[in-house]
């Protein structure tokens, strides 16, 4: 070695593998005192106290199991697919640890891959533009149902109902978007799980009124082509950020069209929608979903008995369908005092009318036009992200621990497991094999 430098081998290094443990050699380049490279720093990555370094097959099991069963189950099968005998046997806390950590390394990166996408789109890391956006905010003639389609649609929805409740046809032309002239349809939504208590409850004292709960916001995307991918995120400021990066990574904004938001109508998802995009042509809807649930939850508490509340469920919920939000409140404010058990639901729905009318659409034309109505997509994508695993009898959760798990799932879903496992990257676009099917 030259310049004083010393080539020397500190201990074995002992690596978890999927067939038990390997011991590496390591070594260092010392100058002095001074330690200039070392393989077990400078390549192999960073390890806790007492921690062995994982061979991606071991990675693998240990992180993704979780996604599907609890964490004590993995360790016992994780034991059992490595004959680890009494005394080497990996715990379900290790399990756990590796989860959260893995998880919060993806979000990390995903963090930061979106401000490296924003900073070259000239964006700011808040996702405010500081370049020009005329680029973004084209349209195309093609970008709305054509006239004739929506007249002969209008025509066939009001052959179906009577006089009195028929849809004015003209004045939903130019509001339904053409599906193969959008930039994306984008369904956003919050799950929610139990929250996992800071410290056991005193012998005696009340528990609380209300439970605590923790959040994970979703998105599902789709391209014009019919391609998907979700994104998952601790709370909606910072998946507006994702998203817009998505977006911009992905080309989908330069594309002539609307972005399509569906949502459940909540104003902590309205406002970071409209400021993040408001640079853009998009569109809000209230999916039918959500609306339908609204009206149920509401009624339940405000009408007496269940035949009542049915009967009323049933008039607004075919005002609602043809658009007709005024009126559906006309319906609901002329109802029998003596028929309503809590008058104070009925004015909480109808203000939840009143603050998203412009949201509110023909569903029956929609639909007619063969256009979605619901955010089914990110229901979906809450049943097999979150609810499936984490929404069980018992199960109460930390916000970094759903957050990591939910992470994790969403990463394998999307196809993108195995190049974080090899490459500690995400590709951050829609998956291989989908692309390829509907290419073909």
């Amino acid at each position: 070695m030259q310049g004083g430098e010393l080539l020397e081998r500190p201990k074995e290094y002992i690596i978890e593998a999927e067939v038990g443990q390997l011991e590496v050699d390591t070594f260092e380049i010392k100058k002095g005192s001074r330690k200039v490279f070392s393989t077990k720093r400078d390549i192999f990555p960073e390890t806790g106290p007492k921690e062995h370094h994982k061979t991606v097959c071991f990675r693998e099991l240990a992180v993704f199991s979780p996604c599907d069963e609890t964490f004590r189950k993995s360790a016992q099968e994780l034991n059992r697919m490595l004959w680890r005998k009494e005394g080497r046997m990996v715990q379900a806390r290790t399990i756990a640890n590796l989860v959260y950590r893995e998880g919060e390394a993806i979000a990390a990166c995903i963090e930061n891959k979106a401000k490296t996408i924003l900073k070259c789109h000239q964006f700011t890391d808040e996702g405010v533009p500081t370049g020009e956006t005329s680029v973004y905010g084209l349209l195309a003639d093609e970008s709305v149902v054509s006239q004739e389609r929506v007249s002969q649609a209008g025509k066939e929805v009001n052959a179906l109902l009577p006089k009195d409740r028929q849809i004015d046809v003209e004045a939903w032309q130019g509001t339904c978007e053409n599906p193969a002239q959008v930039k994306a349809l984008i369904s956003v939504d919050d799950v929610l799980c139990k929250k996992q208590k800071k410290s056991g409850r005193k012998k005696g004292s009340f528990s609380p009124k209300k439970k605590e709960r923790v959040k994970n916001t979703l998105a599902h995307i789709q391209s014009r082509k019919g391609e998907t991918y979700t994104l998952t995120t601790a709370t909606i400021a910072q998946m507006m950020i994702v998203l817009l990066a998505f977006l911009l990574s992905n080309g989908l904004m330069i594309l002539p069209g609307h972005v399509v938001f569906f949502t459940d109508g909540a104003e902590d998802l309205l406002l970071p929608i409209q400021r993040i995009f408001a640079f853009l042509p998009f569109k809000l809807i209230l999916d039918w979903y959500h609306l339908d649930k609204k009206c149920q939850q509401r009624l339940s508490m405000a009408m007496k008995g269940k035949e009542k509340r049915n009967t009323v469920l049933q008039e607004l919920l075919a005002w609602l369908w043809i658009g007709k939000v005024d009126r559906a409140i006309g319906y609901l404010r002329s109802l029998n005092p003596d028929d309503i058990k809590d008058a104070e639901h009925i004015e909480k729905l109808i203000g939840y009318f009143s603050r998203n009318v412009s949201f509110i659409p023909c569903y029956a034309l929609r639909q007619k036009l063969g256009l979605r109505v619901s955010s089914n997509p990110v229901e979906k994508a809450n049943d097999l992200l979150v609810s499936n695993r984490q929404k069980h009898n018992g199960m109460s959760w930390s916000a970094s621990g759903s957050t990591s798990l939910a992470t994790l799932t969403n990463v394998r879903r999307n196809d993108e497991h195995m190049q974080w496992l090899l490459h500690h990257d995400i590709r951050f676009t829609f998956p291989q094999q989908k692309r390829a099917k509907s290419a073909a």
